[in-house]
């Protein structure tokens, strides 16, 4: 059964203890819908644990889109954001490779070319901590699962449609469509993808819906 967590100083708190009492290193997952909050969460836990001496990676599952070209070739291209446009073998290998604390290159990708970068972040293995934030790390879908598995802490984060309505349409707007295309791109693949998001992810540790700090 998750916690429902509603602060980030609860989450941070909860996130410390629990480094501290295990071996590392510790691997903790964000998922949850598009627009969310998970980057922006999972750079902040990052930014918080390095400050405090625990060394920790930020592992994006974005990195793991198939790439343009590829999603040409499988007739993918309007599709991209939904699970068929991952490597999901791909990002559970590199899970596994942090669990066996190896080094590698995390893939990253690139809002401005709009492909994933093979060479983004150099993993050392001699981490303490690594965050994987995405859609999909909670999904129950094969090969998926097997990912979720490998986690310290699973956490899920979530808002409300209308929220990420308004974060999508900036988002999309910001990238260099038009509102009409923005409007047409969350109704055909996000909101949807929200909602298969919700209704098909593993068991969370954590429940996130953050509020301001007191």
């Amino acid at each position: 059964m998750s916690e429902s967590i509603r602060t980030y100083a609860a989450l941070m708190q909860i996130i410390s203890a629990r480094i501290e009492s295990a071996d590392p290193p510790f691997l903790i997952g964000i998922a949850g819908p598009p627009a969310t909050g998970k980057s922006t969460l999972a750079e902040r836990l990052i930014t918080d644990l390095n400050a405090v001496g625990t060394k920790a990676c930020f592992c994006p599952m974005d990195g793991f889109h198939l790439t343009n070209a590829q999603l040409e070739a499988q007739g993918l291209r309007d599709a991209k954001g939904r699970i068929e446009t991952f490597d999901a073998d791909a990002f559970v290998a590199a899970v596994q490779r942090l669990k066996d604390r190896t080094p590698f290159w995390w893939p990253v990708y690139s809002r401005q070319r709009h492909d994933p970068i093979p060479e983004g972040t150099s993993i050392s293995g001699t981490e303490i901590a690594y965050v994987t934030e995405g859609n999909y790390v909670l999904s129950q879908a094969e090969p998926w699962r097997a990912a979720g598995d490998a986690l310290d802490l699973r956490i899920f984060v979530d808002a409300p449609d209308e929220v990420l309505r308004q974060r999508l349409l900036n988002r999309h707007q910001k990238s260099g469509r038009s509102q009409s295309e923005a409007l047409e791109k969350i109704d055909r693949t996000d909101m949807p993808n929200a909602q298969t998001i919700r209704n098909e992810r593993q068991v969370e540790d954590i429940l996130f819906y953050e509020r301001a700090d007191d």
